[in-house]
């Protein structure tokens, strides 16, 4: 999966969630949270300058 992929997945997610239950919508936040860290080898271009910091 690519970022651009992800991003699109991430967006129709949000899109289909009902942000006004907290529960739903901190369960689907979490789902995507843990989709992005389990991407191998990609990494935003924010997360290598802020480690080099």
């Amino acid at each position: 999966m690519t970022m651009n992929d992800f991003s699109q997945w991430a967006q129709a997610k949000m899109d289909a969630c009902n942000i006004h239950d907290e529960i739903e919508t901190s369960k689907v936040m979490v789902e995507i949270i843990k989709r992005f860290f389990a991407i191998d080898g990609q990494h935003l271009p924010a997360e290598d300058s802020e480690a080099e910091i």
